[in-house]
């Protein structure tokens, strides 16, 4: 080792004595190590004056010495000594006498600092005293209870804390959570001593964490110690609203997808009147949502180590807590965790057993489920009681599993215990679903429903085809209710070939696919039409968002024979009656026209649909035919029965006059079919030239004039027309394209413009700034009115012989 203070490199060896050689020459020095010797050799070379005599005791002296004194003088000496060297090396002309001199005269000498010393001694024996002091630090670093003179007096001795978990105070710990934007909520004690406390975000008051806390006097100071700690994260949405989802006749929004969102848990809730053979406490985290009670449920067993035990998550479509209940029967001493699922009319109750789980810890518990998952080797009406019972069909399920029950007594066997709870939980829904039956105060469609999920499909029937009433009761339950039927329906068909079943499952493709469906889909069952189809016809009563209040079309002649297709049987024809076909173009829903197809109409009954047309009420059609100078004839048929095609295009047949049918070819437009009343288009406001800018007549004028050069060769110049046109021809002023503003329409009759055999009124319709926006000169479009309607900017025009709506914008 080198040693700056000195220049010298020391060897160590097995003790703590160490020789050093020093020599010198030319300014150099070396130092070579050797070997302990019992006693040192006299030198060959005596180092001469380099070393005084008078500052060297005799050996005798030095051995005999006092040894700080020693210490002392050989200090001195060696300090003397390097004084001398440096002497000697200001001295050139000295050098070979020195190097002479000092190798005859000089004897070997040790250097003190290389000796053992008292600072030596404190050093050693510091090491184990720090390793002492680092061990304990250690020890209470990982556990300061260990230590008892640092510890808390009462600690539990069975918790390992640490340096970070060590006793604190309510305040404290509300003072650190609060940092961190938390805050202690509701607390219960436990009656071994320990606190239960919920910790919660601070904004939003949820649930973040369950922490266990032992009551401590840390020197004369009340404190509690975390004994354990469950983070809660809250509970997946899906899983919340599963139950409701299972009968959702709405699409279910893609937030609800397993996973996607959590939502948090509030409130911390006992279950009373737990088993008595489970020493402790449970409990719940609960939230709410939209009416569902959701939650997490917690077993602290009490004894002396308490700890938390988390359990099933739960959800009750009906918000109430799970509670302990004896719903088995067969063992009366017992109770159960039973969570309402029920959905109105559906009975669901979930029921947990408790019991010890040994798989994993001694004293660990486990919530078992009791479900309907089949048993092995067992008879087949077993089998089918469970699928029955799946779908809701509990007293049909408990019919069958009944026959099992006696036939294993009749044998002189017990039920096995787990048979024992399935026939236990079958019996609960089926007592729940008969005494709605008997204790209905429902309406009608309800008490079909009641009837239905307890089995009795006859009844049901029977209520839906009662004559007394509309029906309308029927067909209210369906559009809520079928994903309740639809499962008991399909389930059944698999035992049974019953009628009324199958006529329940055409009710519900009715609901779900409309009329033309549900008639396929009862003739593949093979069900004959003549039952099935008033019963259709008569439920087919699904809401109909199309509110006609006007219809406009084209009629045809068809003769004495009406055909086969009709949806409604037609009545014999009158003396000089003959059948018409009208094809409905146009019909105003409410103030808004709209144009074929009506695909809403497409899968409905003809009975729901002559009643929303309004032909029930007032089954008239007016005709209307036009001649080729725009003056027009009227006349009238009877609407008798009607049909509509897949796509939803209408047609109505009509009885009316035969002397009708020769006047149909000679209107010069398709004739215009109305029902609903007379078609009563807004008439436009006449417009004064002079009221006219110069630069807007000029337009107008020029528009007009180009238009009619379209036509034909105009015989006046521009100028001529121009005077012509202020004079006899009549502006109106009509909101035509819907933008609030008012437009110009110029209709001219064939007494004003002559352009062959066509429709009259010829129409041109401008700006208000005099720029052309329609002419129907060319014909591709003939312009027939603006439509009557509170929606402005619609017309009324023809085109490839139908009806239409055509809008400016």
């Amino acid at each position: 080792m080198y040693s700056p203070r000195s220049g010298l490199y020391t060897l160590h060896g097995f003790s703590n004595a160490h020789i050093c050689i020093n020599m010198l020459g030319y300014g150099n020095r070396t130092r070579l190590t050797m070997p302990r010797m019992e006693s040192l050799p006299e030198s060959s070379k005596p180092f001469g004056d380099l070393v005084k005599t008078d500052r060297v005791k005799p050996d005798r002296e030095v051995a005999h010495a006092d040894p700080v004194e020693q210490s002392s003088e050989l200090v001195k000496t060696q300090g003397d000594r390097q004084l001398e060297r440096l002497d000697h090396r200001l001295e050139p002309q000295n050098i070979n006498a020195s190097n002479a001199s000092n190798e005859s005269n000089a004897s070997p000498e040790i250097d003190l600092r290389d000796r053992f010393t008292w600072s030596n001694f404190g050093i050693v024996t510091s090491i184990p005293l720090v390793g002492g002091l680092i061990a304990l630090g250690l020890i209470y670093l990982s556990n300061p209870s260990a230590i008892s003179w640092l510890a808390s007096t009462d600690t539990p001795a069975f918790y390992s804390n640490s340096l970070w978990n060590i006793p604190k105070s309510i305040s404290q710990i509300q003072s650190e959570l609060g940092r961190i934007q938390l805050k202690l909520g509701e607390s219960y004690n436990l009656p071994t001593g320990e606190i239960l406390y919920t910790v919660l975000e601070t904004e939003t008051q949820n649930i973040r964490e369950i922490r266990l806390y032992q009551p401590v006097r840390d020197r004369n100071e009340e404190k509690i110690l975390l004994l354990s700690t469950t983070t809660i994260a809250g509970l997946d949405e899906y899983f919340v609203r599963s139950p409701l989802l299972k009968y959702a006749t709405y699409a279910i929004p893609e937030r609800l997808q397993v996973g996607r969102n959590r939502l948090p848990l509030k409130k911390f809730s006992l279950l009373t009147d737990p088993p008595s053979q489970f020493k402790g406490i449970w409990f719940s985290t609960t939230g709410n949502v939209d009416g569902i009670a959701y939650g997490q449920i917690y077993y602290i067993p009490i004894d002396k180590r308490s700890q938390l035990i988390e359990l099933d998550a739960w959800t009750s479509s009906t918000g109430e807590l799970p509670k302990w209940r004896n719903v088995l029967p067969h063992d009366s001493n017992a109770v159960q965790l039973v969570i309402n699922q029920t959905q109105e009319f559906e009975p669901l109750y979930l029921v947990f057993q408790p019991e010890e789980n040994n798989t994993t810890e001694i004293g660990k518990v486990q919530l078992r489920q009791i479900n309907l998952n089949e048993a092995k080797n067992q008879p087949k009406l077993y089998q089918d009681a469970l699928v029955m019972a799946s779908v809701g069909l509990w007293s049909p399920a408990l019919e069958k599993f009944t026959q099992v029950v006696d036939e294993w007594r009749s044998q002189g066997k017990t039920l096995p215990p787990f048979l024992q709870e399935q026939y236990d939980l079958i019996a609960l829904h089926a007592k729940i679903t008969s005494d709605r039956v008997q204790n209905s105060n429902s309406n009608l469609g309800e008490k079909a429903l009641i009837n239905i999920i307890d089995g009795k499909w006859k009844e049901a029937l029977e209520i839906a085809n009662d004559p007394s009433y509309k029906g309308d009761k029927i067909a209210e339950m369906l559009a809520k209710y079928h994903p309740h039927i639809w499962p008991r329906v399909t389930t059944m068909m698999t035992f049974t070939d019953a009628i009324e079943i199958k006529l329940w499952g055409g009710l519900v493709v009715l609901q779900r696919n409309g009329l033309r469906r549900a008639e396929h889909w009862l003739r593949s069952q093979k069900v004959d039409t003549k039952d099935s189809n008033q019963l259709l016809q008569r439920l087919d009563l699904a809401p109909i968002t199309l509110k006609p209040q006007q219809l406009l079309g084209t009629v045809s002649y068809l003769g004495k024979d009406a055909g086969s297709e009709w949806f409604l049987p037609p009545p014999k024809l009158e003396s000089g009656q003959a059948w018409y076909e009208v094809n409905i173009n146009l019909i105003k829903d409410g103030d808004k026209w709209v144009s074929a197809p009506f695909k809403e109409l497409s899968d409905r009954s003809s009975i729901v649909l002559w009643r929303i047309l309004g032909l029930a009420t007032n089954p008239n059609l007016g005709i209307v035919l036009y001649d080729g100078y725009g003056k027009s004839q009227a006349a009238n048929l009877t609407a008798q029965s009607l049909w509509v095609s897949d796509d939803g295009r209408l047609r109505i047949l009509a009885s009316g006059e035969i002397i009708l049918a020769p006047l149909l070819p000679k209107s010069v437009i398709p004739p215009l079919v109305t029902s609903g009343g007379t078609f009563d288009p807004p008439k436009g406001n006449p417009v004064e030239w002079q009221s006219l800018s110069p630069k807007t007549i000029e337009r107008l004028i020029r528009a007009m004039y180009g238009e009619l050069q379209r036509g034909g060769q105009v015989s006046m110049s521009i100028e001529d027309f121009s005077i012509l046109v202020q004079q006899q021809w009549t502006l109106s002023s009509v909101n035509l394209d819907g933008s609030g503003q008012s437009e110009y329409l110029l209709l001219l009759d064939r007494s004003k413009v002559d352009l062959g055999d066509r429709h009259y009124p010829l129409a041109i319709a401008f700006a208000s700034d005099g720029s052309l926006i329609f002419s129907d000169m060319n014909g591709s479009r003939v312009w027939m009115d603006v439509l009557p309607s509170s929606t402005e900017g619609q017309i009324l025009t023809l085109r490839n012989g139908r009806y239409e709506i055509w809008n400016f914008r």
